[in-house]
């Protein structure tokens, strides 16, 4: 963490020669590139809007700083309260945030107990009462206020929803192999394309984890679509060789917590809230909920060159696509406003949002230019989380996925277990056995272990006593379960 109390002149001096050094494009983009996938578009842009796209951080909540900074430019959509010092524009692991744009934004009201340093303008709307305005360096910039919606947050944040979205549906490209030894979790990610490689990622709960690269082409891109809703990260590693060409989506997540760890990537999380402790985020970061910095969390000001891959125009206008519960089914709903050669849609279902069947087709309208709706039924979704998707495939055989929708289902357990508790031999009960693909006994640590689906009947004289979950896999990749008690 760094305090800035004041701006002395052998400070001053070495900004302007690391200004000089840095060249001119670093002076007129904070992130290095004019547009890369996180910059802010141009239309978003409020009355009087200084600068350019090019934010090392968006938060569109509020942000609580009990430590830490934020190298480059940050803009909050809520309130904004340190505590103790921060500072913003000052990059030192990065690029320093370029003077005299709006660099600090904060549209909601402004809390801090210290006064500290920033480079470029501050914009703000309210101020608490008993706070320091930040200083500035003579010549770097101003603070400004009240000013409301310097850039339309509102817009925006439906803007980076819908990317991450539309990121979330890009087909995989490369493969994710997990080595568990135990509390530490050994994850290879495996791509070949020289263009984006595209991985889908679960990242392990209550274990640290290491991640690395492998057969990526020099320049190609690397998204990685983490499919967790509750991120934990507490300790582990990932390559930063690869940082400026990778970006992290979270398009599920609704909580994000970081603890001693160093992100290398942009960062894209529309729905969550951040919490970091001791680490840092090394790239750009929007995120849609609150941050809290804690122990010298910091958003570090690194080159980003990720920009969105060319993706395959859409067969349809999809405007809504949804799903819900009636009794225990799900009932998934989806509207179109055009279609143009479209032929089908097929919904694909997953109970972990990284392996995907096929359960069902619809018929489209082919050629329209009015609303359609859809609906489709799934008639045997599984206990807990359920995700689904739609394959929009046109004609002519090109396809498109549509984002992914998810329910939580609380329903009654198809599969039974006795003895329960049981010594050594249990029987299992489910309606149908055809429809049985997989089964697994899984303990409290979570790790699985394959057992025999050719029989009812499976031999626990070799476990180890304590609380197991039995999980049966089904042909069309629902999950049932039922606890059992080995004695």
């Amino acid at each position: 963490m760094k305090t800035f109390f004041k701006l002395n002149y052998d400070r001053l001096v070495s900004l302007i020669l690391i200004s000089f050094s840095l060249g001119a494009s670093n002076l007129i983009y904070a992130q290095c590139n004019s547009s890369v996938a996180l910059t802010v578009p141009a239309n978003y842009f409020g009355t009087g809007f200084n600068g350019n796209g090019n934010f090392n951080a968006i938060v569109f909540g509020n942000l609580v700083a009990n430590g830490g900074d934020t190298e480059g430019r940050l803009a909050v959509a809520g309130d904004f309260s340190a505590p103790s010092s921060y500072s913003v524009g000052h990059g030192s692991v990065g690029d320093p945030a370029p003077v005299n744009s709006d660099n600090f934004i904060v549209n909601g009201n402004f809390t801090n107990a210290n006064n500290y340093s920033v480079v470029g303008n501050f914009i703000y709307n309210t101020v608490t009462s008993g706070s320091q305005y930040p200083t500035h360096a003579d010549g770097q910039g101003a603070n400004i206020g009240p000013v409301t919606n310097r850039l339309s947050f509102g817009t925006l944040k439906t803007n980076y929803t819908n990317l991450s979205n539309s990121l979330a549906a890009l087909p995989t490209t490369g493969t994710v192999v997990y080595n568990d030894y135990g509390n530490y979790v050994d994850i290879q990610l495996n791509g070949t394309s020289a263009s984006t490689n595209v991985f889908s990622l679960t990242i392990p709960t209550g274990k640290t984890f290491g991640l690395s690269f492998n057969n990526i082409p020099s320049g190609a891109q690397i998204l990685v679509n983490v499919t967790n809703k509750i991120v934990d990260i507490n300790g582990g590693s990932m390559p930063d060789n690869l940082r400026s060409r990778m970006l992290f989506n979270f398009p599920l997540a609704t909580n994000i917590s970081l603890a001693s760890y160093a992100l290398q990537a942009a960062v894209l999380a529309p729905l969550a809230d951040l919490t970091g402790s001791g680490g840092s985020i090394n790239g750009q970061a929007v995120v849609g909920g609150n941050v809290e910095q804690n122990n010298g969390f910091e958003f570090h000001n690194l080159c980003s060159t990720f920009v969105t891959p060319t993706t395959t125009p859409l067969p349809v206008t999809l405007t809504s696509f949804f799903v819900e519960k009636e009794g225990v089914q799900s009932v998934l709903n989806w509207a179109t406003t055009s279609e143009t050669n479209s032929d089908r849609f097929e919904v694909q279902y997953s109970y972990d949002a990284k392996n995907w069947n096929l359960i069902g087709t619809v018929v489209s309208n082919g050629d329209s230019k009015s609303l359609s709706n859809y609906q489709f039924v799934h008639k045997d979704p599984a206990n807990g989380e359920n995700y689904y998707r739609l394959k929009m495939i046109d004609r002519d055989a090109t396809f498109a996925y549509s984002r992914v929708v998810e329910i939580s289902l609380d329903l009654p357990s198809s599969v039974s277990v006795y003895p329960n508790p049981v010594v050594s031999q249990a029987t299992i009960e489910t309606p149908d056995w055809s429809k049985v693909k997989e089964i697994f006994l899984v303990n409290t640590a979570g790790k699985r272990i394959s057992m025999s689906a050719a029989s009812d009947k499976i031999d626990l004289s070799n476990v180890s006593s304590g609380i197991y979950i039995i999980q049966l896999k089904q042909v069309n990749g629902s999950v049932s379960t039922a606890k059992i008690v080995k004695q």
